[in-house]
């Protein structure tokens, strides 16, 4: 009778949850029981037992019942592998192969074993003892396996790699037919104002250095493609080596590999650098300043360098709060029009007072005009300089350093004015202002200086400037304007990864400061071209602009790149880049032709 009741209670307390629903449904629907008394009885909750009632009426109304039953899966009752690959084991094992070279052999013949079966069998067979093999014999092995070529086993051959070619501008192949695609086929966006600014004209009269493959100006677009493109660094061109679209953007079948576009700044001798710029501005100059440019905002940048024992001066880096190796970049950018005018990065600690300087040398022999205004801060020059500028009519604000006992002495002062200044950062912000003639050491008479409160700082900002004629609160509102070459400076940063630098020699820098300044005027040309977009940031306009994928075909004379399906195409259609027809010189004078999906 015991025996009888275990078999009795397996069903009335059932163990698995499983058994536990069948038997609850059972006495629902079978049974006819109450759900109350069922809960009970299987020691389930009420509205749980609720849920599984439903759930099994929603399943077999919908032709899902619910699996109670498990179905059986018997095991295999032998070894199906052993028997496989047991020759293949042993006849290896013969020809001197370790488990591991087994292992891996039948592994790429596409037969799958683990070392443990491949063990198993050896020790079976009375093999496990492999004596110590010679030189010949691990490289015999190590050659078979590696070739594909074991003897006994079908190995596939690896499929070949595609590798990409050189770059030669005389395997360009531009015939009928020819067809590139790209995922930054809006690059083509900016060549009708390389073309309009004579970029091959701006290359020949730099005395640019250049090869039959790779023309000098063939060498300056695929360098700048990676300012234009987002690129951190030269060293990351290689997954460009295979888009033939950039390839001739650039005049070339593909773009030059890495240690080609890094060497070729190393290249460059003899003032190139700076040629390069004066020119490039030279003709940029009318076309991004129609209205031309007097006034010009100035500092420094500072490169830092990612290594040790460089050589390298050190100069204070913002984002790292201290003095650190580092390149001193020079810049000048336009408050009239936003271009940068000058940059250079070939720079020492004692030329720092004499950039300024410089700097209207430089611009007067371009334009043969000489600034009206300059804007910088006290760390660019120094009282000497700001006499020059000043026999030389040159309108200048700068700040003035402030010692505690200068301080001291203007805060004791009574004469106040007060203004209410009016700018984007400080919209109706009260200030409060002396106006004053100074006489400063080395600086020919006195220099006006204007004593400011209210700009967020505990001590005055000392203003200085040899303009007689504007107001105080005026002198403010101008200075401020210098804040968009730091913002420019910070575009550069941000965009055109001008820090991603970690050469010790500045000439090389240099270089690349001066592709900063070129990528800079192409994405100022372009913003002022698309409505509505003039005042966007370069990587903004990259984003929904230049990264826009397409094809570039070849039809008769003409260079026609089509562009993908996106919402901005319309504003690119309503620039009408080619309204005007566009020849590109290093691409066998073809016309250049935009289309759309």
């Amino acid at each position: 009778m015991l025996v009888k009741e275990n078999y009795r209670n397996y069903f009335i307390n059932p163990k698995i949850a499983r058994h536990r629903y069948y038997e609850a449904l059972r006495a629902r629907f079978v049974e006819k029981k109450p759900v109350k008394e069922i809960a009970s009885m299987f020691r389930m909750s009420f509205h749980g037992l609720e849920s599984i009632i439903r759930d099994f009426k929603k399943g077999l109304d919908n032709g899902k019942p619910m699996d109670f039953f498990l179905q059986p899966s018997p095991g295999p009752k032998k070894d199906r592998k052993k028997p496989l690959v047991r020759e293949h084991i042993i006849r290896l094992r013969k020809r001197y192969y370790a488990s591991t070279d087994i292992h891996r052999a039948l592994n790429l013949a596409g037969i799958d074993v683990s070392l443990s079966l491949i063990d198993h069998v050896l020790r079976e067979e009375g093999l496990t003892g492999l004596h110590k093999r010679t030189k010949q014999e691990r490289d015999r092995v190590a050659q078979e396996i590696h070739s594909r070529k074991v003897p006994g086993l079908t190995i596939p051959q690896q499929p070949s790699i595609e590798v990409a070619q050189v770059a030669d501008v005389r395997k360009l192949d531009m015939n009928e037919g020819k067809t590139f695609s790209s995922r930054f086929a809006g690059i083509f966006l900016f060549v009708p104002f390389l073309i309009k600014v004579g970029i091959h004209h701006t290359v020949a009269k730099s005395h640019l250095p250049g090869t039959k493959m790779i023309p000098a100006i063939c060498y300056l677009l695929s360098l700048l493609s990676l300012k234009l493109l987002d690129k951190e660094r030269k060293s990351h061109i290689t997954d460009w080596n295979f888009d033939q679209l950039l390839g001739l953007f650039a005049g070339l079948n593909t773009l030059p590999k890495t240690t080609v576009a890094t060497d070729y700044s190393y290249r460059l001798v003899d003032n190139q650098h700076n040629r390069l710029l004066a020119e490039w501005v030279e003709a940029a100059y009318p076309v991004l300043c129609p209205g031309g440019c007097s006034t010009f905002a100035l500092d420094f940048h500072a490169i830092p360098h990612r290594g040790e024992n460089t050589g390298l001066e050190n100069h204070y880096v913002p984002r790292r709060g201290k003095a650190t190796s580092s390149v001193l970049t020079f810049f000048a950018r336009s408050i009239d029009s936003p271009m940068l005018c000058y940059a250079e990065a070939d720079i020492v600690s004692a030329e720092q007072v004499k950039m300024v300087l410089k700097f209207v040398e430089y611009w007067e022999t371009i334009t043969g005009l000489k600034p009206q205004w300059l804007y910088f801060d006290s760390k660019l020059t120094t009282y000497t300089s700001l006499d020059l500028l000043n026999k030389q009519d040159i309108n200048f604000i700068t700040i003035r350093r402030r010692g505690t006992a200068l301080v001291d002495k203007i805060l004791s002062r009574s004469e106040w004015q007060t203004a209410v200044i009016d700018t984007p950062q400080r919209r109706h912000q009260r200030i409060n202002y002396l106006d004053d003639k100074v006489k400063l050491k080395d600086y020919e008479g006195t220099c006006r200086q204007i004593s400011v409160t209210g700009l967020g700082r505990a001590a005055p900002t000392l203003f200085l400037t040899n303009n007689q004629d504007i107001s105080g609160r005026e002198v403010v509102l101008r200075y401020t304007r210098r804040n968009s070459v730091e913002n420019d400076l910070g575009i550069n940063v941000n965009f055109f990864h001008l820090d991603c630098l970690s050469s010790e020699v500045r000439l090389n820098v240099n270089l690349d400061v001066v592709l900063t300044v070129i990528a800079n005027g192409c994405y100022r040309w372009l913003a002022n071209h698309l409505k509505g977009f003039e005042k966007m940031e370069p990587k903004y306009i990259f984003r929904k602009f230049v990264e826009t994928s397409g094809k570039v075909s070849f039809s008769g004379n003409n260079i026609v790149v089509r562009l993908d399906r996106r919402s901005h195409n319309t504003i690119i259609a309503q620039a009408k880049f080619d309204e005007k027809p566009v020849y590109i010189p290093w691409l066998k004078e073809k016309r250049l032709v935009f289309d759309f999906e």
